[in-house]
């Protein structure tokens, strides 16, 4: 087997993953005197492809928390547009519009359970920067309508996602070309605060299998950090631990 198969891109790619890994973890040091939470979230993603270039998608799932404060259920349908952008540029950059609504319950052990419906449009850039790396810039605005200790709330945020996914592709190990490497930095705006949880930046570095044509499956450690106000206003740090199954209805 020949051993130097690695690539100058592929050899540059991993240190920038070792390099942003050490990055989240450093952050993770400095929190001992801060408040430091620990979730797990599983959810269902699926898609289904429409003529004329029409996307129907959605997902649904529950996060729990260490401690166990709260349970939170939720579904997001949504539907999507997507077309190549007519600008001479190396490779083809495809623009997506989004619309959906999201559906969320949490169930807390020793307050009001909270009720939040949050439409929102957004708008993808998906550019293929290298034959196995693809980068997407996605803005998305929401609207945020809560319910908790029977009235409502409303608040409004903008969200800017830097996100890439690594194809693994190499003919001297074909055991990891179904592999790929997902990451994400995303950045919270909150216009118009709401009473409950108002996130503030994520950090996402993960590994996913593709099974076959229809499913594949993605572990994704991350690191969130939120403002909550609910009795009291304070900010947590969350270690976060997600399982993430993707199906293509098609």
């Amino acid at each position: 087997m020949n051993y130097l198969f690695f690539s100058k891109r592929k050899i540059s790619f991993l240190l920038i993953c070792l390099l942003f890994s050490i990055n989240i973890f450093a952050q993770f040091e400095e929190l001992e005197d801060e408040i430091v939470d620990y979730q797990y979230w599983v959810d269902y993603n699926a898609n289904y492809e429409l003529e004329n270039n029409f996307k129907v998608y959605g997902d649904t799932g529950w996060r729990i928390i260490s401690p166990h404060l709260w349970t939170k259920y939720y579904v997001r349908p949504a539907i999507s547009y997507n077309h190549l952008l007519n600008i001479k540029t190396r490779r083809p950059l495809k623009l997506e519009y989004h619309f959906g609504v999201g559906i969320f319950y949490t169930d807390f052990t020793n307050t009001s359970n909270h009720l939040e419906i949050r439409p929102f449009q957004g708008i993808n850039i998906e550019w293929a920067t290298f034959k196995q790396l693809h980068i997407n810039h996605y803005i998305r605005l929401e609207e945020q309508f809560d319910y908790f200790n029977n009235s409502w709330d409303f608040g409004l945020r903008a969200r800017y996602m830097f996100a890439g996914v690594y194809e693994w592709q190499n003919d001297n190990w074909e055991t990891l070309n179904n592999f790929y490497i997902p990451f994400h930095i995303e950045f919270f705006l909150n216009f118009d605060e709401t009473t409950g949880f108002n996130d503030l930046i994520r950090f996402t570095l993960g590994l996913g299998y593709i099974v076959n044509s229809e499913w594949k499956i993605e572990f994704s450690p991350s690191y969130h950090r939120r403002k909550i106000d609910i009795e009291d206003t304070f900010e947590t740090n969350d270690i976060v631990f997600r399982l993430r199954v993707f199906h293509s209805l098609n």
